[in-house]
């Protein structure tokens, strides 16, 4: 038995260390923003634009848009500020979210209080669908980047509810592992939103000055950060997989 445990694989801890990291960063990432969005639903870009403006400067970058920027600005902060119950009921569940869901995947966590873990599933689930309902309706209705910002909330948001509803179905069957991957997927979606604005401040910095203007930034930012913030969690499910074992579809846990 001894021989038996020593050879099963583990994942080292400094890698769940990383993990975890890159988790905490882009939690506190979208939950500032969220924070921001939601006491200054119409002008939040407008208050934080001056920290780009100092990043261009330190950085000797110039916007060859500059003179279009505070009508940009305009534009894009106008449709929060036009819809401000939906602004709030799509950032402040949404920060919810992002707090209490890496919660879930903590095992000590479930194991000492799974009343807490299943409890506190259900109300996640419901937090998720009003938030991700509201942002919809503005990817939808009032899209700042067109057509491809769109297609980018449909796609990425039918996901993530997907990945929700997939999760609650497989517990339900007690398919323990199943239900861990599905979760991981649609928590990637969901973090995947700080992903984009990280992305999207790179792409500022270095894509304006070559001629790529701000609608066009902020789709590619769209989907370059849910794309990868969603195959990360992909691969880290293969790889855990692995680590973890195969899936027992009967597993309880």
């Amino acid at each position: 038995m001894r021989e038996a445990a020593a050879a099963t694989p583990t994942i080292p801890a400094f890698l769940i260390f990383v993990l975890w990291l890159g988790v905490a960063v882009l939690v506190t990432v979208g939950v500032g923003a969220s924070l921001g969005r939601g006491a200054f639903p119409g002008d939040f870009a407008a208050r934080a634009d001056p920290i780009r403006q100092r990043a261009y400067d330190a950085l000797h970058r110039q916007d060859p848009f500059a003179a279009e920027r505070p009508g940009e600005i305009r534009h894009f902060d106008g449709r929060f500020g036009a819809n401000r119950f939906l602004t709030l009921l799509h950032v402040l569940p949404g920060g919810v979210f992002l707090v209490l869901a890496p919660l879930q995947f903590s095992s000590r966590l479930r194991n000492r209080h799974i009343r807490f873990h299943r409890w506190s599933g259900r109300a996640l689930l419901v937090i998720a669908f009003a938030a991700t309902l509201a942002g919809l309706v503005f990817g939808l209705r009032t899209p700042y980047g067109g057509a491809w910002e769109t297609a980018a909330i449909s796609l990425f948001g039918g996901l993530f509810l997907a990945f929700l509803v997939r999760a609650f179905l497989a517990i339900r069957r007690r398919q323990v592992e199943r239900h861990r991957e599905w979760m991981i997927r649609a928590f990637s979606l969901a973090i995947g939103i700080s992903t984009v604005r990280i992305v999207g401040m790179a792409f500022d910095v270095f894509l304006t000055p070559a001629g790529f203007r701000p609608k066009e930034i902020f789709t590619l930012s769209l989907w370059t950060g849910w794309t990868l913030t969603l195959a990360a969690a992909e691969l880290w499910i293969r790889y855990s997989r692995s680590r973890i074992g195969a899936l027992t579809p009967s597993t309880t846990g």
